[in-house]
């Protein structure tokens, strides 16, 4: 496996356990242990983002606001995206 798809599959994974708090604290806005989870695993998102977008192109259109893809040409359509085989 390569460090790029390590990088997507960790992205995937926090990605969707940040999905499924949201679903989980639109019916459990109190919850403080689901909010204490999402508050804990939003900033390493965010994080990973970053990286994968510094080392391999923006992977969401968020990416392409990080002042690193800023500074840069528009990267977007540089490397093939991960449903086009960009992930092996």
């Amino acid at each position: 496996m390569t460090n790029r798809t390590s990088l997507l599959r960790e992205i995937d994974e926090i990605s969707f356990a940040l999905n499924d708090l949201t679903l989980y604290l639109d019916t459990h806005p109190d919850c403080s242990e689901g909010l204490n989870e999402f508050a804990a695993l939003a900033p390493r998102r965010a994080a990973l983002l970053k990286e994968f977008s510094e080392r391999f192109g923006p992977l969401t259109t968020d990416c392409l606001a990080l002042p690193s893809m800023i500074k840069e040409p528009f990267r977007w359509c540089e490397e093939p995206a991960p449903w086009e085989g960009g992930s092996f």
